[in-house]
């Protein structure tokens, strides 16, 4: 099995049964994630910082799993997103972009269309000398 996937399936797998908190630490320490409206959330802690908001706002977001795919030099889960609030349940189709570095997922994207994730994965592809896990 690929390395990517593995490490990808570990996060997910802990962040399902464990929540946030436990999947932070499998993190590269300075991972980057940029959410789906473009906001750069950067380290462990601004990776904290991007769920807490959703606490603060009184809603709860939740993220699942449908299938990984392999592209160099990454991995795009793609899976479902649902915030409840208050005012009830939205969800949304992602895409989640994964880079890696250091056998850590080092860089996190969501999208909501495939083909902006997969303009993502390109650009990255096109700039990188080291395809894979470095």
């Amino acid at each position: 099995m690929d390395e990517r996937l593995e490490i990808v399936r570990e996060l997910w797998t802990t962040y399902r049964e464990g929540g946030v908190g436990e999947a932070i630490p499998l993190l590269h320490r300075d991972v980057e994630f940029v959410d789906q409206d473009g906001r750069t959330f950067r380290g462990r802690e601004g990776v904290a910082r991007f769920f807490a908001e959703f606490e603060e706002r009184g809603e709860r977001f939740m993220a699942s799993v449908y299938t990984f795919e392999l592209h160099e030099p990454d991995l795009m889960v793609i899976g479902h997103r649902r915030i409840r609030s208050e005012k009830g349940l939205r969800g949304d189709y992602m895409y989640f972009v994964h880079g890696f570095r250091d056998g850590r997922v080092c860089r996190l994207t969501a999208h909501t269309a495939r083909e902006a994730a997969l303009s993502d994965i390109e650009a990255r592809a096109a700039g990188s000398s080291q395809p894979g896990v470095s």
